[in-house]
């Protein structure tokens, strides 16, 4: 992959009576290339899990 990786930034706020949460989720954003090739190694990856219970 690649050394410099942007990230995408979710903020969500959650009042809930006197509590006041703010959640901030980072999540990379890959190229649409490098986003192919982890796509590919994460299906590989739970390809090999699911195999061992089939």
């Amino acid at each position: 992959m690649e050394d410099k990786v942007t990230y995408m930034i979710d903020k969500d706020e959650i009042n809930q009576q006197k509590m006041h949460l703010t959640i901030t989720n980072r999540r990379p954003q890959y190229l649409r290339k490098s986003q192919e090739a982890a796509k590919r190694e994460i299906e590989r990856q739970l390809f090999k899990i699911f195999q061992k219970y089939v």
